[in-house]
Parts: C-alpha cells; sequence; structure tokens
C-alpha cells in the first residue's frame, strides 16, 4: 500500500528519510534550529504520547506515523480505532489513519 499524506516520524530517522523517502516530506529531522524550541516540545509530547499527541496528529493533519516500536505514541495508537498497523518489527512501526 501507497503511503499518503503528512507523515509524523522519530526525529532520530528524519535525516534518514529526507534521503530515502524523498517524496514524503519529514515531521521532524536533526536540524533543529529549523523548527524551534515550541515545535520540538510539541514533537516530543506526541511522541511519547504525552498530553495533546491526539491534537498535534490532527492539527498537521497526519496521515501515517513512523515511530519506535516501543514508543509511548505507539502504544496509544494501537488502542486507537481509527489507527491501523501497517508494518512493525522490533525496531520500528509504521500506523496508517483509517478514512
Amino acid at each position: 500500500a501507497q503511503l499518503q499524506g503528512a507523515q509524523f516520524n522519530s526525529y532520530n530517522w528524519g535525516g534518514y528519510l529526507v534521503y530515502a523517502l524523498r517524496e514524503h516530506p519529514v515531521f521532524v529531522d536533526g536540524r533543529t534550529d529549523l523548527y524551534g524550541d515550541e515545535f520540538l516540545t510539541q514533537y516530543l509530547q506526541t511522541a511519547i504520547g504525552g498530553d495533546g499527541w491526539r491534537e498535534t496528529l490532527e492539527q498537521y493533519d497526519i496521515q501515517w506515523v513512523l515511530i519506535e516500536t516501543n514508543s509511548g505514541l505507539a502504544r496509544r495508537l494501537r488502542d486507537e480505532a481509527n489507527w491501523r498497523t501497517a508494518y512493525e518489527d522490533d525496531l520500528a512501526v509504521v500506523f496508517v489513519r483509517e478514512a
């Protein structure tokens, strides 16, 4: 299945994704000076599944998520009816928003 729409990705993989998936703009990568503290705090809160994680995914119209398998966000999305697991291994999981 083709991944479409905006993605939310792990900060740790952003630099690689810029190179490997050029057709999909990353949510965040290691160029922290481009993003600012407020955005990076919002990213971190979302990645850990903390306060406001749903709102962040809505605000940016996130359609798919690539995140560490054992992250807080992965644990949250596993319990959400409108997200399905498209891929998972010991390191990474891809969730896709259901229409």
